[in-house]
């Protein structure tokens, strides 16, 4: 049974729906807040007619592919898989938002779930970390059945993407590839896996003791402690027995070094992406500092063991300081009187400014080229 009738979908903050976009030549059309991106665009276009019995969607943030593939193959069972628990919580929205007759299930976890699957599509938009292309895509191919079917999405030229697919699967096809994007598709051909460890081991030197730091692709800085967390790590010293929040943890290191100083049992770890909270709780456990307390959060809610004396935050660059904002809000909240937010950045004037729209002393000092605040409340 396919679908037969156009579809509208609303998406997003139902106040700024000033969006439509059109898919699959009008048979879906989303109504949102932003424009669909031309990656889901491509996938959505590129989805067979034929409806598969088990599908897995990856990298769809708004569940805009999610939602047309239900649609389109109503007695399908649609799984998506997301990274990142905000993107988790705005794609059940958006599930609730329009009901199917079969909805879809939903994913948080670290990794792609065990198959088998008959129709595995992802998104790849510019931007995306290439090594963790490569891992999905890997990932992608041991959890199809034999001779089920992979569709990767771009918004730019598909040749790189289809060098990769190729290297995995052992041939990949193009669909409708111009400058601006298109699909690469693949079959699954034996029961091999190729499925590789591309994970790091990064050392981290806090007063006697080394840190043995694992990273993953599509965790901050895979393969380095990130410059601007070194920078972060030599302006502090944590008090022992004092209560430290580190926001954004990524892979850990920012709080397990605050743990060695400090004690682990007073240490709050959190982040948005599955992946970070399982790569730091390995970390902690690896290192000797299994007491430390690390928890996956969408929105910062909710935080357990404040209040704290010290915060520590290296906000993520590409959000035009979104994230710096939401992790500064957190830490007013969360520190006790007279506890500081520690934050590391680039844009001096940019943060200076969010800053001081939460906290009544904040000073900056350069160290290794960075920007390191230090706000009071």
């Amino acid at each position: 049974m396919t679908m037969s009738t156009p579809h509208t979908f609303d998406i997003g903050d139902p106040r700024r729906r000033a969006y439509r976009t059109r898919l699959r030549d009008g048979a879906f059309t989303f109504v949102g807040s932003r424009a669909v991106s031309e990656a889901i665009v491509h996938l959505v276009g590129a989805f067979p007619k034929h409806p598969p019995r088990r599908v897995l969607l990856v990298r769809d943030p708004g569940a805009v592919a999610t939602l047309a593939a239900a649609a389109l193959w109503p007695e399908a069972e649609v799984t998506a898989h997301h990274f990142d628990a905000f993107e988790h919580k705005s794609a059940t929205a958006n599930l609730d938002e329009n009901p199917t007759p079969l909805r879809p299930g939903l994913l948080l976890a670290p990794d792609l779930p065990v198959g088998p699957f008959d129709l595995v599509a992802m998104a790849a938009p510019s931007g995306m970390e290439s090594l963790l292309v490569r891992e999905l895509i890997e990932q992608a191919h041991d959890t199809l059945r034999v001779d089920g079917r992979l569709l990767v999405a771009t918004d730019r030229s598909p040749k790189r993407l289809r060098k990769v697919v190729k290297e995995v699967f052992g041939r990949a096809d193009l669909q409708g590839a111009t400058r601006a994007g298109g699909v690469v598709a693949a079959r699954r051909r034996c029961e091999d896996p190729r499925r590789r460890d591309h994970d790091h081991v990064a050392l981290a030197v806090r007063g006697a003791s080394t840190l043995r730091i694992r990273t993953r692709p599509g965790v901050f800085s895979p393969g380095r402690i990130d410059p601007g967390a070194r920078a972060l790590l030599s302006s502090f010293d944590a008090t022992p027995g004092s209560r430290v929040l580190d926001l954004g943890c990524g892979v850990g290191v920012l709080g397990l070094c605050a743990g060695v100083d400090a004690g682990p049992e007073g240490v709050v770890m959190v982040d948005s992406n599955a992946r970070a909270v399982a790569v730091a709780t390995d970390n902690a456990v690896a290192n000797d500092l299994g007491l430390a307390t690390v928890v996956l959060r969408a929105d910062l809610e909710d935080l357990p063991g404040g209040p704290f004396d010290l915060a520590l935050a290296n906000p993520p660059y590409f959000s035009q300081g979104r994230i710096a904002a939401a992790f500064a809000r957190a830490a007013a909240r969360a520190l006790s009187p007279g506890g500081r937010l520690l934050m590391v950045a680039k844009a001096v004037p940019a943060h200076r400014e969010i800053l001081e729209s939460f906290f009544g002393s904040v000073s900056c000092s350069d160290v290794s080229g960075y920007g390191v605040f230090e706000a009071r409340r």
